[in-house]
Formats: structure tokens, C-alpha cells, sequence
């Protein structure tokens, strides 16, 4: 457990450092402001959210949750102003929208993957029947296009 005095909390504050901010909005010093200070909590958390792991912020998220002093109105709109609305308030909601996150992306791919061979499967077509690609060759290309596609198709979700 950390104490802190509400004398040392306002030198906290005034640092540019994330775990300063952290630490003075559980001080809960009469003299702060509790809704500057959650903003400036999320500001700082904005500007390095590209560092930050998802369970690092849901930790911040979970601190601020817990220390806030401010209605719970303004601090969804703090939240939603830093992107911050949607970080997960468990860990295993967090390990759960992770693995959907995860899934999706592999759909996606999957999608495009198969986007791209019927593509090439028109365009061979196309080209057959322009004159500019003999039969052997569009039956060959084909055949090898149509058997990716194939396999894509039965290829199950996990294993690509």
C-alpha cells in the first residue's frame, strides 16, 4: 500500500510523468482537481498508447475507475475523448476480446485471400477469351487457382 501525503501530492501533479498522475489521484489531495487530473491521466495515456500493452492500460483503467471522484458521465466522455471507452474492465474480458480481435483479423485474410484467387480466375478467363492465353495455359492456370481456392474454402478457421 502507498501513502501519500496531500502535501506531496500537488509536487505529483505537477510531474510529467504518468505514475506521478496515478499516485495523486488516489491521494486525493483536497487542494486537486480530480476531473483535470483524469484528463491529464488519459492525455498522457493517449501519448503513449503505442507502447502501452493492452494490459497495461487496462490496469490504468481499472486504477482511474476506481480512484475517480468525478461524475461518471464526464468521465465516459474523458474516456471517449482519449479513445479509451472500450478498453475492458476484466481480464478475462480483455483475453476474450483479444482472441475475437485475433480471429477477425485471420477472417479478414482469409476473405482476401480468397478475393484475390476468384480475381485471378476472372482475369485468366478474360485473357482466354481475348486470344491472349492459349487453352493449355488457362486450363493449367485454372485448375492450380481453382485448387487454392479449394483448400481455402476447406481450410478451417485457427488453421490458417
Amino acid at each position: 500500500m502507498i501513502k501519500i501525503k496531500n502535501e506531496k501530492s500537488s509536487d505529483l501533479i505537477k510531474q510529467h510523468s504518468l505514475l506521478c498522475k496515478l499516485l495523486a489521484l488516489k491521494a486525493n489531495d483536497t487542494g486537486s482537481n480530480p476531473e483535470t487530473l483524469i484528463y491529464e491521466i488519459y492525455q498522457a495515456v493517449d501519448q503513449l498508447k503505442g507502447k502501452l500493452e493492452d494490459d497495461r492500460l487496462l490496469l490504468i483503467n481499472q486504477w482511474v475507475d476506481s480512484y475517480k471522484k468525478i461524475p461518471v458521465q464526464r468521465f465516459k466522455q474523458i474516456k471517449q475523448e482519449f479513445n479509451m471507452e472500450y478498453i475492458e474492465t476484466t481480464i478475462t474480458e480483455h483475453i476474450r476480446n483479444q482472441a475475437f480481435r485475433e480471429g477477425e483479423a485471420k477472417g479478414e485474410a482469409k476473405g482476401e485471400a480468397k478475393g484475390t484467387l476468384k480475381g485471378q480466375l476472372l482475369l485468366c478467363q478474360q485473357l482466354y477469351q481475348q486470344g491472349l492465353l492459349s487453352e493449355d495455359k488457362y486450363k493449367s492456370m485454372t485448375e492450380s487457382l481453382n485448387q487454392q481456392l479449394r483448400a481455402l474454402q476447406r481450410s478451417k478457421p485457427g488453421n490458417d
